[in-house]
């Protein structure tokens, strides 16, 4: 990660600053974890945020129901029929 500011940098946005110092905690809090435990720690925290300013999230229909999504299907070949 970017520790030093180069000579270039001192013109970039606060905004962007500030994302990069988020990326960056992030990596720190989650470095030592495996990927999938690292995956389930930032959906924790996400569903956390979500609860304290109560926004409403779209849910995902259960694959294992009538209603579930379908997969893409690849289109036909270039001059084929759909089957």
């Amino acid at each position: 990660m970017k520790t030093k500011i180069e000579k270039n940098e001192e013109f970039v946005p606060t905004a962007l600053r500030q994302v990069w110092d988020w990326k960056d905690a992030i990596y720190q809090e989650t470095k030592q974890l495996s990927t999938g435990e690292m995956l389930r720690y930032i959906h924790e925290q996400a569903g956390e945020i979500v609860r304290q300013l109560n926004l409403r999230v779209a849910s995902f229909p259960d694959q294992t129901t009538a209603g579930a999504a379908k997969l893409a299907e690849a289109p036909p070949p270039y001059g084929g029929k759909k089957t």
